[in-house]
């Protein structure tokens, strides 16, 4: 045993005295082309904004949840001006939601025109705030027309007392609506790759690939 891995080590040594100089290149090829490759990629912008849902006690958009299944929505997509039928598709993958908390989303929009990826979110980001505010003010004044039409029923003895209890229900689920409000405008920032940590991704690849040429005889050896 002690003979044949002698042998295995000696084999190893006399191939890397051989083939030193390619061992010792493929590691800085590989690290020089991963850093520009990385530096000359072209770099994307990405789009953010943070929206508080607000509540509405009958709306579908009071969640993270439900909104984000309205944004990816045909519904939705199709309301928003300026986007064509492609752009709609691809707006499916390029808006992303995440919630910040049970009544604030994040939502963010990327492409390689900062321009673009801007004027998108912003336009995703006032369709999505209309229809939001349209829904609070509709169930506002649904409950309004009900606090009036309340409040104008004549009504004696123990009437009088279901009267001004279904009044209180009435002002205190008006008093929970919450206007939604946009959190922080549209804003966009670079996302140009990291040539350094592409060069050390081609370095690790390249010392991976001269070990191969080292070892991989040995494994295969009869």
């Amino acid at each position: 045993m002690d003979t044949q891995m002698k042998e295995i080590t000696e084999s190893i040594l006399h191939r890397f005295k051989k083939l030193f100089i390619l061992l010792l290149l493929i590691p800085v090829l590989t690290t020089v082309i991963a850093y520009f490759m990385a530096a000359k990629a072209p770099s994307s912008a990405q789009a953010t904004a943070k929206i508080k849902l607000g509540q509405a006690e009958n709306s579908m958009l009071n969640t993270p949840e439900s909104a984000k299944e309205y944004l990816a929505s045909d519904e939705f997509l199709s309301s928003i001006k300026g986007l064509n039928k492609d752009e709609e598709k691809a707006m499916k993958e390029k808006l992303q939601v995440a919630p910040e908390t049970d009544t604030i989303i994040t939502l963010t929009l990327a492409d390689e025109n900062k321009g673009k990826a801007k004027s998108q979110l912003k336009s995703v980001v006032k369709a999505f705030m209309t229809e939001r505010n349209h829904q609070t003010e509709q169930w506002k004044t649904t409950l309004e027309d009900q606090i009036k039409k309340v409040e104008g029923t004549e009504v004696t003895g123990e009437g009088t007392i279901k009267k001004e209890e279904y009044l209180f229900d009435l002002k205190t689920r008006a008093m929970k609506i919450k206007e939604p409000k946009l959190l922080e405008k549209v804003d966009t920032a670079e996302m140009a790759g990291d040539p350094k940590r592409k060069a050390v991704l081609g370095l690790l690849v390249g010392l991976m690939l001269s070990a191969s040429i080292l070892l991989l005889p040995e494994i295969f050896k009869k």
